[in-house]
């Protein structure tokens, strides 16, 4: 490789393109729900990310890139890694200082990205990208930017290697488009509907489509090849037609497409990024009308700062709204938030990104950090704040990574009864099962947790249903009732049985509708017309239509309470949307409604937002109690 410089144009469209992708992806988080499917902001920014890196180190003619690859590494180290272990060791102080319940699991997200290898810590850490408890990591936004800085690392060094092996660009092509072929067909293979899909969200090679799709741009769309000379007027009309049948599809997948659907794992993240690099490949276009309008200097502006954008959004919502609002964005905290957002990540473009970018490191660390005290009176302001703060958050930063700074203890789901299994009978026979009971009295055929998906830790925090000193008026309204449940559910199971002391309860920590399937056929007995068969689940994730049907199904003759979800995340109205669609299709299924009930409620739940407090756990089981009194 040789050592020749950079070589490229600039594309102003390209910015708008920027700032459009991570505009949607702030939107995504903010929780709106006209952009549902803004998370796709990222997948733009990979196949931007391909085809940029690939074009600027592609040559013109011959085997040997533009650019050598201790140069390429060092300007990709001088773009990325200083903003980015800036917003890393101020996050972290100021979750030292401010949150220091999160300090115990963002030590491992921290350390994970400033080696860029958080999104393989979240995978073995199983951390969804869609959290189900508590605050969600400030630091995981940055799974996304571990999986470019892997590419950076490889993708010179493949392409190297691809152009003395094929020769010729075009036959490299063909290589690289199979390469890409082949990931997306690994998410495909990888993913389960109905289950969390971190694992193909943040894997490297599940993700790596995206990203080769625009190198594959890159070789048979050279951006240094892209000239207005000798274009007819149609192939104009052509070149603007597509682009804004591509920006229009861009759009329409923004406003509607969301992280449920199965087809965007199995193909529609790699049809839509197929469609990004029509976008990219008609914007970079100089006669493209769409990239006019997309150099808008407003868009520009926001374009040109989108990764200081990107890195500060997620910490500063993640750490400035309440838990309990998550997923109801109060529009005077957007407003307040955006502000902080952009105002830092002007400050992180003028004072770390370009400085460092223009001058290097060894520059930047002599004016801003090597000090001097027989010229302290000459520094500038910034100068002097640099100086004075610095060494201040580096400080908070290593106490708080060595466990100097003492962790604040709050009540967690591992604080709690992990599962509860209560089964119908006499009073003194509904207990908590823990594992060595569980063990001589299961039966043959019976579903054991590692067939459900869940750990088997039964003995785990296993304690007898406590009976009220006053206790409630019990009710017996069916020959039998059957309640299955996730942490909620473990909640309510005392008060629930204080009601009816022959119901049977069966809930576990992070169950989900796809594992309660598999449960369904062990309580076949309940598929009675004389019994009555409470379901709440929703709280971890969404579902497929045919996994809530199934469950549905196996109590058909049965009278079911579907109890819907008041969960702080994004999935709450899709749950609940699909809850109330079941209801209104089978006629044996009654809804009830504890998101209406608890929305405008928040001393209903604990810190974390889902577990229910005292107050909470009597209003749910009061509405229990009325729905079935009421059909019964």
């Amino acid at each position: 490789m040789s050592g020749k410089s950079f070589n490229h144009r600039y594309i102003p469209g390209l910015d708008g393109i920027r700032a459009l992708a991570v505009l949607a992806v702030i939107a995504y988080h903010f929780n709106f729900k006209w952009a549902s499917g803004g998370f796709l902001g990222v997948d733009i920014f990979f196949v931007l990310s391909g085809y940029l890196i690939t074009s600027t180190i592609l040559p013109l003619k011959g085997n040997k890139l533009t650019v050598g690859l201790k140069k390429f590494w060092i300007g990709r180290f001088r773009r990325l890694l200083p903003a980015a272990y800036v917003m890393i060791i101020v996050t972290f102080a100021w979750a030292t200082l401010f949150h220091k319940e999160l300090l115990h699991t963002l030590r491992g997200d921290a350390i994970s990205s400033i080696f860029y290898s958080s999104n393989w810590w979240f995978i073995f850490h199983k951390l969804s990208y869609f959290d189900s408890f508590g605050s969600p990591s400030p630091l995981k936004n940055l799974w996304s930017l571990a999986i470019e800085e892997q590419f950076y690392l490889l993708w010179p060094i493949l392409l190297m290697l691809g152009l003395l092996v094929a020769k010729k660009k075009n036959k490299l092509a063909i290589f690289v488009f199979l390469g890409a072929l082949g990931s997306a067909m690994l998410m495909a293979i990888l993913y389960q509907p109905g289950a969390d899909p971190s694992r193909v969200y943040y894997g490297t090679d599940t993700r790596s489509f995206e990203l080769l799709i625009g190198c594959w741009l890159a070789l048979i769309w050279p951006m240094k090849r892209l000239s207005s000379q000798k274009i007819s007027t149609d192939h104009v009309y052509q070149l603007n037609s597509v682009s804004l049948v591509a920006f229009s599809i861009f759009i329409v997948s923004i406003l509607f497409v969301d992280e449920y659907q199965s087809f965007l794992y199995r193909g529609g993240m790699f049809v839509f990024c197929l469609n990004a690099a029509i976008l990219i490949g008609c914007v970079c276009h100089p006669v493209s009308f769409l990239g006019k309008i997309l150099s808008w200097k407003p868009l520009r502006w926001i374009g040109s700062r989108s990764y200081g954008i990107y890195l500060w959004h997620y910490p500063i919502i993640v750490l400035g709204t309440p838990v309990r609002e998550i997923g109801n964005p109060a529009y005077w905290r957007v407003t307040l938030q955006l502000l902080i957002i952009f105002t830092i990540a002007e400050l992180s473009y003028r004072f770390i990104e370009m400085p460092i970018r223009k001058d290097g490191f060894r520059c930047y660390f002599r004016q801003y950090f090597v000090f001097n005290k027989h010229k302290w009176g000459s520094f500038t302001l910034a100068r002097k704040i640099s100086t004075t703060l610095i060494p201040l958050f580096l400080l908070v930063f290593f106490t708080g990574m060595t466990g100097v700074v003492g962790e604040e203890k709050i009540e967690s789901i591992e604080s709690r009864p992990t599962t509860i299994k209560i089964d119908g009978g006499t009073e003194q026979h509904s207990t908590y099962h823990d594992a060595e009971k569980e063990q001589e009295t299961s039966q043959p055929g019976s579903l054991s947790d590692e067939e459900e998906g869940v750990d088997s830790n039964k003995d785990q925090n296993a304690v007898e249903p406590e009976q009220e000193e006053n206790e409630t008026e019990v009710h017996e309204s069916y020959s039998g009732i059957l309640a299955i449940g996730d942490s909620v559910m473990i909640d309510i199971a005392p008060s629930l049985h204080n009601i009816y002391p022959s119901i049977t309860i069966d809930a576990k920590i992070g169950r989900q509708v796809s594992q309660a399937v598999k449960l369904a056929p062990n309580y076949a007995s309940f598929n009675q017309p004389d019994k009555a068969v409470i379901i709440q689940l929703g709280t971890n994730g969404y579902f497929t239509n045919t996994q809530i049907d199934t469950l549905l199904k196996a109590f058909s003759n049965a009278d079911i309470y579907l109890v819907n979800t008041r969960v702080p995340r994004s999935w709450e109205g899709k749950v609940n949307q699909a809850l109330q669609q079941k209801a209104q299709e089978y006629e044996n299924i009654t809804l009830i409604d504890w998101h209406a009930t608890a929305i405008n409620h928040p001393e209903f739940f604990a810190p974390d937002g889902v577990h229910l407090e005292q107050k909470g756990i009597a209003s749910l089981t009061n509405l229990i109690q009325q729905a079935i009194d009421t059909i019964h």
